[in-house]
């Protein structure tokens, strides 16, 4: 865990470089800013890094990632590969390999999750609505990638592959952006959301940013982290959870030594059934 920690740290170091360079601005957000409030670095068994930047520098930074960024690295969206199934993008470490599922047949590196930070209604009830209907595409667009076989072959097998077989992925993602970038720039929606597990939050907590230490170097964050972590972790955010609630992803295949660019899916995939057939004669 450390060293993939150490990894992404060189990911994060490459966006806030560019950033910095091209008069953008981005917020440490999620796990990561909380990490740095609490002990000024990773949590321990946190296993990935969380941006956000408003919208409008993050369309600069999808318009410009091809000349902005080092060799290196690569912006990846829905835009630029068709098997991501996410709505936000990934700065991608391609001298590493990950591939987090491999029915979604997307073979990548490490990453950092940028999220772009948009307006919501001021009016709480117009606000639910609004978030209620990105939630409902965002669900519909999860069943559309989802691994129809993961529970086996019976009906809810059934359910996901009709599911897919009537959307289409890119409409999804295309209506997605549509209805998360339905209230920028318009009167009465001072709030900002990041459309994904963090809720709304006001927008002046993000504001100018402020540098947070992390793993002692210095990183742009929220103005003011409270009342954002308050939010959405809860009043007492700086006690760490019982073991049994400490989360981390499941990746099925990490390689922290060869690019992805040269990697082959179908021996990648060979590899991790050989490795799950030795676990379970192992068990």
């Amino acid at each position: 865990m450390r060293e993939f920690q150490l990894h992404l740290l060189d990911v994060l170091d490459a966006l806030d470089a560019v950033c910095r360079e091209h008069g953008l601005t981005y917020y440490l957000l999620g796990g990561t800013l909380l990490g740095s409030v609490r002990s000024g670095g990773f949590i321990p068994w946190d296993d990935d890094v969380d941006v956000g930047m408003m919208r409008t520098d993050y369309d600069l930074l999808m318009e410009h990632a091809d000349e902005w960024l080092p060799a290196r690295y690569a912006l990846v969206s829905y835009k630029t590969n068709p098997d991501v199934s996410r709505h936000f993008a990934k700065l991608e470490d391609r001298s590493t390999t990950l591939v987090e599922r491999f029915h979604l047949k997307k073979v990548g590196g490490l990453y950092v999750d940028i999220f772009p930070l948009d307006a919501v209604p001021d009016n709480a009830l117009r606000r639910r609505i609004h978030v209620a209907r990105f939630k409902y595409v965002e669900r519909l667009l999860y069943y559309a990638y989802r691994d129809p076989y993961k529970h086996g072959k019976g009906l809810s097998a059934l359910f996901y592959k009709l599911i897919q077989r009537c959307v289409s992925k890119e409409k999804l993602h295309v209506r997605l952006q549509k209805i998360a970038k339905e209230f920028n720039g318009r009167e009465n929606c001072s709030g900002v959301v990041t459309h994904s597990s963090f809720r709304p939050v006001p927008a002046e907590t993000y504001g100018k940013p402020a540098l947070y230490r992390f793993e002692n170097r210095e990183y742009w964050g929220p103005a003011d982290a409270v009342p954002y972590l308050t939010i959405n972790y809860g009043k007492d955010y700086i006690v760490p959870p019982p073991p049994e609630k400490r989360e981390t992803h499941y990746f099925q295949y990490c390689d922290l030594e060869h690019g992805y660019d040269t990697a082959d899916f179908d021996e990648l995939k060979a590899l991790y059934k050989e490795y799950v057939e030795q676990k379970k004669e192992a068990q």
